[in-house]
């Protein structure tokens, strides 16, 4: 007779070191395996015994591969599922990648999955809590490979950030950390991201920014991870940035605190707790106007960072071209060094609601700045007046510019406005509109070469 072609069943429970076994199996209905099945692989993690131990993220997508062939694919919603897979006797790679949904991630279908298929976050998404496990295992005929996956964790998680005494005149702040992993390839990183920042929120004292919840992210693709705090101002933005001595590895649960002091700048203690899996990590470090210094228990074995003035470049763009997409509105020189200023590719309207006042403008604003900035350039801020002028000079030359449309600024006194282009002037008005468009401007040094 011939032999009955298997039927797939789901399994996959909770993830620790510290665990039993899940025994139990539960029937499901099973695709059909073209070939005739002469052996079974049985797939299971391991399940926590305590409510407070790491479980796996779900939904888990279970990858099966015959040498560079896809035979299997199958999605595990939850952990009463298990998982039996009949396949014919042979050498077989098994991938599992957990908390990976196909609303946050561009996932490989069976057909076009390989074992480098790349799991790759789609645009303007957040990472989850993402989790990944690879074994290989080899089936003789006739017999029952029982496979048991621990999933290793592949995030960092950001749990709070909380800046104190921040100045009034600050319209927002916000957190950057670099050189962070994109994607996965396989169960391995690929694809530097370059930074990922996150906007903090002001607090009802005026003073208080802060974050709270849980934002992962892949770790640093560096040895060293680097922390920069963002405060920007209708004046421009003031950045204060240091070089971990250790890097960001997955599983880090990181606490940042810090608090400006007018003569100094801003000091700045974090907090790195593994959750059970990692040992304890305290970093402290001061931010002030003359770099960053270590304090603490890290004085001697954290290295501050030192300021670059310049990037270093083959040629200076010129005013009317693109550099890293961005529009070069204008180009300074001064002792060798020159200033280009940037005007953003990305812009943002639907900010806040019609009718807001100046300040509630300004707090919808600095939520929104993120948004509009380009990795691997910082200082994003308001246009000011003669800014904005430079904007309506060149506003045919300029990619996603709707002319017609109002634009913030930071008028000479220091108060918001929306322009227009109006023939030969920038008209200037303070009625806030929800059509009023955010596109920030940046300043960076270079020098050739």
């Amino acid at each position: 007779m011939n032999r009955v072609n298997g039927k797939l069943l789901l399994l996959i429970a909770s993830c620790t070191m510290l665990s039993c076994e899940q025994s139990e199996l539960t029937q499901d209905t099973a695709a059909i395996i073209q070939k005739e099945a002469n052996s079974l692989l049985q797939v299971r993690t391991r399940t926590s015994t305590t409510a407070d131990e790491v479980t796996v993220s779900y939904p888990v997508n279970v990858y099966v591969f015959n040498g560079e062939k896809c035979v299997s694919l199958q999605t595990i919603a939850d952990e009463t599922q298990t998982l039996n897979i009949s396949l014919t006797e042979g050498s077989y790679d098994v991938y599992a990648i957990g908390g990976a949904t196909s609303e946050n991630y561009i996932l490989p279908s069976e057909a076009n999955a390989t074992s480098a298929m790349s799991i790759t976050l789609r645009e303007g998404k957040s990472h989850a809590d993402l989790m990944a496990a690879k074994s290989h295992v080899v089936l003789v005929d006739g017999g029952t490979n029982v496979l048991t996956l621990s999933m290793e964790r592949k995030v960092m998680r950001l749990q709070s950030v909380v800046l104190q005494s921040i100045p009034s005149a600050a319209t927002a702040v916000s957190v950057t950390l670099s050189p962070l992993w994109k994607n996965l390839e396989g169960v391995s990183y690929k694809d530097e991201l370059g930074t990922e920042t996150i906007a903090l929120t002001k607090q009802e004292d005026g003073r208080t920014w802060s974050f709270s919840g849980s934002h992962y992210l892949l770790p640093p693709s560096a040895n060293s991870a680097t922390i920069t705090v963002n405060i920007i101002k209708p004046t421009g933005t003031t950045s204060y940035t240091y070089n971990t001595s250790e890097p960001f590895v997955a599983g880090d649960v990181i606490n940042i605190e810090g608090k400006y002091t007018e003569a100094i700048g801003v000091t700045l203690t974090g907090t790195i707790t593994g959750a059970k899996w990692n040992e304890e990590k305290t970093i402290s470090f001061d931010f002030n106007e003359q770099g960053t210094q270590p304090s603490g228990d890290n004085a001697e074995k954290n290295t501050p960072s030192t300021p670059t003035d310049y990037v270093s470049v083959d040629n200076i763009p010129e005013a009317g071209s693109t550099y890293q997409g961005c529009y070069v509105l204008s180009v300074s020189e001064n002792e060798g060094i020159s200033e280009v200023l940037l005007l953003s590719l990305k812009q943002k309207a639907t900010i806040y609601e019609n009718g807001v006042n100046e300040a509630t403008a300004l707090s919808a604003i600095e939520n929104a700045m993120p948004e509009c900035a380009v990795s691997g350039i910082e200082g994003w801020r308001l246009m000011n007046d003669e800014e904005i002028e430079l904007v309506r000079q060149n506003k045919n030359k300029i990619s996603k510019l709707d002319t017609d449309a109002k634009y913030l600024f930071i008028n000479s006194d220091g108060k918001l406005r929306v322009g227009q282009f109006s023939a030969g002037q920038v008209s200037s008005g303070w009625s806030f509109k929800s059509t009023d468009i955010l596109r920030p401007v940046a300043i960076v040094k270079m020098k050739k070469k």
